[in-house]
C-alpha cells in the first residue's frame, strides 16, 4: 500500500512542479517530505525484530561483552548476532567465546606461549590422525646403464594420533563488579587478559614437560611419543645432521667445568648436528638462565664472547646466538635444574616443521554466578594437544656437570 501512495505522490509532485501557479509549486516540499516519511516507515517495517538494521557493531561487541561476563542468561534470544556469541553447547558443556574475543585470544596466546607460537597450528573438531614417513636407513644410488635396480632407501609409512589434554583457568569476583555498565567493559578485558595469561603459561608448560602420550602405529619399535618437548626418549650416540630415529629425540650432551666457558662452543656444536635444509628456519628456545650465562662467558682480556648489543631485537625474536635467533621461554629449566632433572637446557628446531600443535575445537567460556553466593565465577576451557612430526627437523642440549 505504501509504494503505491508513493507512486500516486510522485506522479503529483511532478505535476506540480511543473505548474505555473505559485501555489502548487509551493506544495511541492510538502510532497517530498511525505515521500520521505513513507519510506522511513518502509524500512522500519522490513528491519528484522531479532536484531535491528541501525545496531552497529560497536553494540555488538557491548553486548559480546555482557555476555562475556554476565552469562548467556543475561541476554535474551535475537539481541546479539549468532555469529558474535554462540548458544550452541557442546557434549563437555560451555559456551564458545565470542568472536570479538576469539581473534584477541588466538594472537595473545601466539605472543606468551612461545612454543605455540614458532610451531604449526591447526584446528580440528575431531580427532587428528596423520601419515608420518620413516625413513630406515639408505640413500639414493647410482647404476651404470642397463644394469639392476639397487635397493638403497627404505622408506616406511605411519600413522600418529594426537592425544588431547584440557587447559582449564578459572577466575573468581565479586558479584557487585558487573553491575554497572562500564565496569562490564572494564572486566571483559581484564578476564581476557587474565584467561591468556595463565592458559599460555599452562600451555608452554604442556608443549615443554607434557608426559601425555600420542599413538603411533606402524612404526618398528615405536607404539607412542610423548607431547613434551623435553619429555622424549633421547638419543645421545651417534648424533648428526642426517640422525632422524622417530620417537628418538637427538641431544648433544655438554659438560659444564667447575669454571671457564662452555655454553658458547656447545651451541656451536648443536648447530653443527641440525641439516642445512632446516637451518633457515631454525630458532633457539632457551630460558632467561640460559641466556644469562650465555653472556656472561668471557675471553681471556674479561670481554663477553657473546653481546647483547650484537642481537638484533626484533621479528619477535630476543636476539641472536651465532647469528642464530633465539626466543627466551621461562618455562624451559635453568642450567642448575637441567643438570639435575636430566633434561635438555636449549632446543634448537625449525618448530613448523618439527612439531604441530593441535587446537580440539574453540574456547569454552563457563558464567557460575550461582553456587558461590556474592561471587562470580569464570572458568576457560580449551583442549590441545602436540606431537613431533619430524624428529630431523629438531636438536637438544643437555648440560652435564663435570668432574
Amino acid at each position: 500500500m505504501n509504494e503505491e501512495n508513493i507512486n500516486k505522490l510522485f506522479e503529483e509532485l511532478a505535476t506540480k512542479a511543473n505548474s505555473e501557479d505559485a501555489v502548487n509549486k509551493a506544495e511541492v516540499e510538502t510532497l517530498r517530505t511525505e515521500i520521505a516519511d513513507l519510506r522511513d516507515q518502509m524500512a522500519r517495517k522490513s528491519q528484522t525484530k531479532s536484531h535491528t538494521a541501525d545496531t552497529t557493531a560497536q553494540d555488538d561487541e557491548q553486548l559480546a561483552k555482557m555476555i562475556f561476563v554476565k552469562g548467556r542468561h543475561a541476554v535474551e534470544d535475537g539481541d546479539v548476532k549468532a555469529t558474535e556469541f554462540s548458544r550452541l553447547v557442546g557434549n563437555e558443556g560451555g559456551n564458545t567465546v565470542p568472536t570479538v574475543f576469539d581473534g584477541e585470544i588466538t594472537r595473545g596466546l601466539s605472543k606468551l606461549s612461545p612454543i605455540r607460537g614458532l610451531s604449526r597450528v591447526v584446528s580440528v573438531k575431531a580427532n587428528l590422525e596423520r601419515i608420518i614417513k620413516v625413513r630406515a636407513s639408505g640413500a639414493a644410488k647410482t647404476k651404470t646403464e642397463k644394469a639392476a635396480y639397487t635397493l638403497n632407501t627404505t622408506d616406511t609409512f605411519g600413522k600418529l594420533r594426537w592425544a588431547t589434554s584440557e587447559v582449564v583457568d578459572q577466575q573468581r569476583h565479586t558479584s557487585w563488579v558487573s553491575d554497572d555498565q562500564e565496569s562490564i567493559l572494564n572486566l571483559a578485558a581484564e578476564l581476557q587478559d587474565s584467561m591468556i595469561l595463565n592458559i599460555a603459561e599452562k600451555e608452554s608448560d604442556l608443549f615443554l614437560n607434557s608426559t601425555l602420550t600420542n599413538t603411533v602405529e606402524d612404526v618398528t619399535g615405536i607404539t607412542q611419543t610423548r607431547m613434551g618437548l623435553l619429555a622424549q626418549t633421547a638419543l645421545t650416540t651417534g648424533v648428526n645432521k642426517f640422525t632422524d630415529n622417530f620417537g628418538q629425540l637427538a641431544t648433544v650432551l655438554a659438560t659444564k667445568p667447575a669454571t671457564g666457558n662452555y655454553l658458547s662452543d656447545a651451541i656451536l656444536q648443536l648447530r653443527s648436528t641440525l641439516h642445512s635444509n632446516y637451518l633457515n628456519g631454525a630458532v633457539l628456545v632457551f630460558s632467561s638462565d640460559v641466556e644469562l650465562a650465555l653472556f656472561m662467558e668471557k675471553d681471556e682480556n674479561g670481554r663477553s664472547l657473546l653481546r647483547p648489543a650484537d642481537a638484533s631485537v626484533a621479528g619477535g625474536f630476543a636476539g641472536t646466538v651465532h647469528n642464530m635467533p633465539y626466543v627466551i621461554d621461562d618455562t624451559m629449566p635453568t642450567v642448575a635444574d637441567a643438570i639435575e632433572d636430566g633434561t635438555p637446557a636449549v632446543l634448537l628446531a625449525d618448530f613448523r616443521k618439527a612439531y604441530t600443535i593441535v587446537d580440539f575445537g574453540s574456547m569454552k567460556w563457563v558464567v557460575d554466578p550461582i553456587t558461590e553466593p556474592q561471587y562470580v565465577k569464570y572458568s576457560a576451557r580449551r583442549r590441545v594437544g602436540g606431537a613431533i612430526v619430524d624428529y630431523k627437523a629438531i636438536r637438544a642440549l643437555r648440560i652435564v656437570a663435570g668432574a
